[in-house]
Formats: C-alpha cells, structure tokens, sequence
C-alpha cells in the first residue's frame, strides 16, 4: 500500500527577482485564494538580473495577470522588440534579422519559403524579409500596435524594475514576503521532503510545497535535494558574460542587437532610461579583463555602472521536481540570452506548474510529467541556440572553427541536414520556435536548400510573380502607415523620467565652495547627526540666476513624488559638490567607496490638497540603491524667505514590519483608499503623528547647506498654508538637492 499524499496549503518561494516574483504573481492570481503563499529573500542577496529582452509569449503570462499594458510598460521603462539583428554571425560582415511574426503565406504542404525559393530561381522574388512586417518595421525602426494582432512583438524592459512590479502586483493578492536569508533548510528524515526554511535571524518558515528560485546556487533542488546538474558546454561552449548599463545615444530601435566576435557575442538593448549592454564569451578564448576591455570599447554613451563579470554552466537539472520541490528560473538550469529564451522558460515552468499544481498532495505521476514536458522543451530551445554557432562560415578564430566543427544533438543534426536537403522543417507540436523562426536562422546563418516543395511549380511565372508581389505590397503599404517606434512610444506610453537619465544643462556656473565656511554638528534625538553649513557658495546668486535662465527646463516628471519641477545639475556644481562631500563628510556619514552621484536643483509648488500617499508622508532616499550599498544626501538651501522652510527628522513609532507595509500602502493604494487605512488626510507631513516622531528639525537659511544619511526618514518643512504665495512666486523654494551613493564600510 501506498501512503496518501499530504494535502498542500502552504506554499513556500525560496528567493526573488524576476524567476520568484513572476512565480509569485501568477500563483496568487490563479491559486491564491486557496493557498498561503509566502516569499523568501535578502536584499542583501543581489539577483542576475541581466535578461531585458523578451519574446511574445510573454503576452499569455500578462493576460493570466490580467496587467494593463500601458502600466506595465510605464512602470518597467519598457519599449517594444520585432526581432532580433544578428551581426557577424554567419562570417564578418553579414548579417541578417530573425523576426518574430510570419513570412508570407504558406501552404498546408509547404511553408511561404518553399514558394519564395521558386522566385529566387525564376528571378521572381526580392530578399526574403520584405514578406515580412516585422522584419521591415523592425529595420525601419516604426512600431504600432495593430488590429487583430496585425503585428507580433515583444519587450525589452528592466528587469529588476519588471520584478518590483510583479511584487507590487504579488503582495496586493496577498502574497506575504519574508526577509532573510536562508540559513538552512530543514528536511523530512523518513520522507525526504523540505518541512521548513530556517533564516539567519532564527525564524523557521514551515511549508508544505517548495519552489526553489535561489538562482544558480539551486539551494533546494541542488544543495539539499541532490539533484545533479547536466553540463551542455560541449555543445554551448561560452561560459561567461559581462553586463553594463549606458546612458542611452539616439532613439531606441525596436530590435535586439547581437553582435558576433571572435570569442562570442555582444548584445545591446534599448530601454526608454537606458541601454542594456555586456558579452557572453568563452573563457577558454579570452580573459575576463579582456572581454571588459573589448566590450567597453564598443558601447555608445555613458556607463552607469561599471560591468560585473558572471561566470555560468549551460545546462539542465537531471529533475527539476523532485519531491516537493520544483525548480524554476536559473536554479533548474541555464540557457543563454541570445534568442531571449530566459524569462519564457520561468513563464513555462510557472504555468505547467499551475496546471499540474499537486492540489492534493504531491504524487509521482505528476512529478515525471513535469519533468518529461521540462526536459523535452529545454532541449528543443537548447538545440535551436545551438543552430546559431554550429552553423557559420567564419574562419578568423579557432572558437567559430571549433563550433562548426562539433557533433551536435541528434534531432539537431537531422534538421539542419532535412533543410540543408530539402526546405523542409518538420516540428513537433507545441514547439516554441515556429517554421519562420527555423527557416529565418538556418538560410541566415549560410545554408541554401538543394531543392524545395514540388507544389511551387504549379504555378506559372505570372501567377507565382503576382502571388510574391502582392504580399510584399502588402507589408510595405503597412508599413508606411506606422509611426516611428519613439514617436509611438512619445504617444502611447512615455514612462516617467528618473534622476538617471535627466539630460544635464549643456553649461553652468561653477560652484565655488566658501574654504571658511563651518561645519557644525545638529545632533538628533536617536543619536544620528547631521552637518550644517552656513555661507556655503562663495556665489549664491549666481547659482540662482542659472536657475532662473533655465525657468522652462525645469520638468515634474511623470510618476516622481518630488511635489514639483526639477533641473539635473551642471557638471560644474556637481563636480564640486561630490569632491566636498568626498574630503568632509564621507567618513562621517559612515559611507564608504564613492559609487556614484545624482544632484538635481528643486521647486516645491504642488498645492498640499493633491498630494498623493507618497508625498504626504516622509520618506527615506533608500529605494535606489543595491545590496551592500549606502546613500547620502545634502540640500543646499537657495531662497531667503526662511518661512518657507527647512528640513525635518523622523523616526518611525512602528515595527520595522509595519513600517515596511506603511510604505508599501504609499506606494500602492490610492488617496482615498490611503485616508481610510490610515487618517492621513492631504497636506505636507511636518509634525509627528501616530506612526512617526519628529526627532529634529533644521531650518532653513539663505545659503544653508545640510548633510545626512539617506537612510534617516525626513521631509521638507513645508508651510503651505501659510505661506502659499511664497512657494509659487518667482523660483520659490530653490534648492539644490544631492544624493551620494557609496558602498557599505569594510
């Protein structure tokens, strides 16, 4: 006899990012009602987080949130993707695009291509992409979304923006997150079975069903479980990658750029705030200094962030359930990004989950079903990444040679010879890839058919040349009705602006900082200080004219709870302002390596009556930083009318869990909804109340600079109603906000 399986009511997700938070986003939407569900990760822990691009399927996961689309691109700096430009790949200098969509018409017997290649011979035909809308659309960089799915397009947006969303969306279903990390995971001694995950902080979070997405460190399904790993580096031979933001140059194309070298590949891909960059190379071929050298050399713009260097193994759990415990995201292998294959293969393993979800109790019919359809769907994605380097006519490195060269898969090996032979691609159904796909790789890549369908020769030159003629007078009719892909994106989901990628003034003054100015010490009531000094510019005027002249480029971005417009500053106040903060206040504040610096001039003019959650409370300068860092900020205050106010401290009178979800319900939940959770009713927060306590107050001053740490929670002490006019008339209350990030002290 066997045991009867145990019921499942609590779910445990072992890790976040984009693998935990999708997970945890489409559980609660489908099962949530039925299940508690629970979320494990340390910000101190930092995610891969390098996937931006994506491919359609991605629409079935959004239409199973039920997300609207313009948020979702407004809340990830989201643009749109019609393919792929594979650059170099076939041999130095070729290139070609693989679009998604389709190409031409087909026949049940044969694929659009078989009727494209009897063109080609007949002299009937032009080059194969202008069939195809994506692929024109994508090279003439235009976008909109049609009718009845008149065009198939996918993302590139920001990751880790993307699994903010997904957690915001998550814990608005009820999904409760833990912070921790995992210390140790308890198992059944008779059954096998994970009971619990212990964190370093002592606390033990029981469940009944696990889902491991610790990333490649695979904590559950390796570390605990045992299960082994399956090296695919004889066939997919890069085993590094380097990533690295910049500024972004120019518009954003609507395509994925892949660029070959002679020791792998370069990707590029524009977001609305930014471009996303890095390699993917074979340590064997080149070092990492060299890959960091080779990529920094060809990336357009400003780096944001120096690369970081990610060392990896393609492959595949031998299970990615066992027990109860499923894998998903990198902890049940990896593939690389090249065909954007790594959130859909989260997406899959998701929702074959909910659709074999052990309701109850975990049963091993359900367990080798799931394990069969993953191994199968890897393994068709893994031969077609495959297809791009195995494929390739370069001879100018001994990596592309090695490639060509190499045995692959077996399945693999009979298609590239059944196309090579005959223009034929035979899938199986439920394949990711289509027919298109396959064909648009494969002839790009360097092969040409020996022979095509016989049923091409049906028709006469006439019928096949007006056949031809009309698709592709169809697609370019098409097409020049599309706006260009910024002017749709201008239009149709502009995302807010943030501090990053504010344009600085072309030219300002100097800020030449008083050598005699004080440096005084305003101690707060929990211990913490901050540094006040007075007569701080040698020039305050000046840096208040510049403020006046530049009157119309001040912007309120869209989103910002900053209650009114801001100007980034010039290079020649920021320069200045960060080497001040570098010599005096650095080891102060307790900050350690400078990682950067973002400093803006400000205007509060945003009536108190319509301010939203987020700005009637305070707040801290924390939500920007990455795990192991600290930021520091500073104001420098520019206006003489004293009672329009300096800057006031607070410490919360909350549990940090209550503080958490405090914040958390600013973020999320509308004025109303807000008021009544809470009482606060509209109106700049400048004194204590139920769930926060002034700890001190600085006032302001012409002239007046202060410092302190980001993390204390502070707000500007607003007057409103007193002196409304005030805040309004000329510059009003000009300041200089900066905000310096910096790592955590050794």
């Amino acid at each position: 006899m066997t045991s009867v399986p145990k019921p499942i009511r609590r779910v445990v997700i072992a890790g976040g990012g984009t693998a935990g938070w999708m997970v945890a986003a489409g559980l609660s939407k489908c099962l949530g009602k039925h299940y508690d569900i629970r979320l494990v990760e340390s910000e101190e822990i930092g995610t891969v987080g390098v996937g931006e691009a994506t491919i359609p399927t991605l629409h079935l996961m959004h239409q199973i949130l039920d997300l609207d689309e313009r948020e979702f691109i407004q809340a990830t700096q989201a643009t749109f993707k019609l393919g792929i430009s594979f650059e170099n790949w076939r041999d130095v200098g070729q290139n070609y695009f693989h679009s998604f969509g389709k190409t031409g018409k087909g026949h049940w017997t044969a694929g659009f291509h078989h009727f494209w290649l009897e063109g080609r011979k007949r002299g009937l035909a032009s080059d194969y992409g202008d069939y195809c809308l994506e692929l024109r659309a994508g090279l003439d960089k235009r976008f909109a979304l049609l009718p009845d799915n008149g065009i198939s397009y996918a993302y590139h947006f920001d990751a880790t923006l993307y699994g903010q969303y997904l957690r915001r969306f998550s814990e608005n279903l009820g999904v409760q997150r833990i912070e921790g990390k995992i210390a140790k995971v308890h198992t059944d001694a008779a059954s096998g079975d994970i009971t619990g995950l212990q964190l370093d902080g002592g606390a033990l979070i029981e469940g009944d069903f696990f889902i491991d997405c610790t990333g490649m460190r695979a904590l559950l399904i390796g570390e605990t479980l045992g299960v082994p790993y399956e090296s695919w580096s004889h066939w997919l031979p890069c085993d590094s990658a380097l990533a690295v933001q910049t500024t972004r140059v120019g518009e954003p194309v609507p395509y994925t750029r892949a660029i070959a070298h002679p020791w792998g590949w370069q990707w590029r891909i524009p977001l609305q705030h930014r471009v996303g960059n890095g390699v993917v190379f074979s340590s064997k071929h080149i070092s990492d200094d060299e890959a960091k050298a080779a990529l920094l050399a060809n990336i357009e713009g400003e780096v944001l962030r120096q690369p970081r260097v990610i060392k990896f193994t393609p492959g595949q759990r031998e299970q990615v359930w066992k027990k109860n415990c499923v894998a998903i995201g990198l902890a049940s292998g990896f593939l690389e990004p090249i065909e954007s294959t790594s959130i859909h293969l989260i997406q899959k393993g998701l929702t074959r989950l909910i659709e074999l979800f052990p309701t109850d109790g975990v049963r091993q019919s359900d367990i080798d079903e799931y394990n069969r359809q993953s191994q199968e769907a890897i393994e068709i994605v893994r031969d077609f990444i495959i297809l791009h380097y195995h494929v390739n006519n370069r001879t100018d490195s001994t990596f592309w040679r090695d490639c060509r060269e190499m045995d692959v898969p077996p399945l693999l090996k009979h298609r590239i010879q059944h196309f090579r032979d005959t223009a034929r691609i035979m899938l199986s159904q439920g394949e990711l890839f289509a027919e298109n796909s396959w064909v648009q790789v494969m002839m790009g890549q360097g092969i040409v058919p020996a022979s095509h369908h016989p049923i091409t020769r049906n028709m006469d030159d006439r019928s096949l040349a007006e056949f031809l003629g009309d698709i592709r007078k169809d697609v370019a009719r098409t097409l020049m009705k599309l706006p260009k892909h910024q002017q749709f994106i201008d239009q149709f989901c502009p995302a807010p602006k943030i501090e990053a990628a504010m344009a600085k003034p072309a030219a300002g003054p100097e800020l030449c900082i008083n050598p005699n100015a004080r440096l005084e010490t305003v101690q707060l009531s929990n211990g913490a200080a901050v540094y006040v000094i007075d007569d701080f510019a040698q020039d305050p005027d000046a840096l208040v004219a510049f403020a006046q002249a530049q009157a119309g480029q001040f912007q309120a971005p869209a989103g910002h709870p900053y209650p009114g417009p801001q100007l980034a500053l010039p290079d020649g106040v920021a320069g200045p302002l960060g080497a001040f903060f570098d010599q005096h206040l650095r080891p102060r504040l307790g900050a350690g390596p400078g990682v950067g610096m973002f400093g803006r001039f400000s205007r509060v003019v945003q009536d108190a009556a319509t301010l939203d959650p987020r700005q009637r409370i305070c707040h801290r300068d924390d939500s920007a930083i990455e795990p192991g860092e600290v930021i520091s900020a500073s104001v420098l205050y520019l206006f003489k009318d004293e009672q329009l106010g300096g800057t006031v401290f607070f410490r919360s009178l909350m549990s940090d869990v209550e503080t958490r979800q405090f914040m958390r319900d600013s973020n999320m939940l509308n004025g109303s909804a807000f008021s009544d959770k809470y009482g606060i009713a509209p109106g700049y927060m400048t004194e204590s109340n139920r769930y926060f306590e002034v700890i001190g107050r600085v006032p302001a001053k012409w002239n007046r600079a202060i410092f302190y740490s980001g993390s204390i929670f502070h707000t500007g002490d607003i007057n409103w109603p007193a002196a409304k006019a005030g805040y309004q008339t000329g510059m009003g209350r000009l300041t200089i906000n900066a905000f310096f990030k910096s790592r955590q002290p050794a």
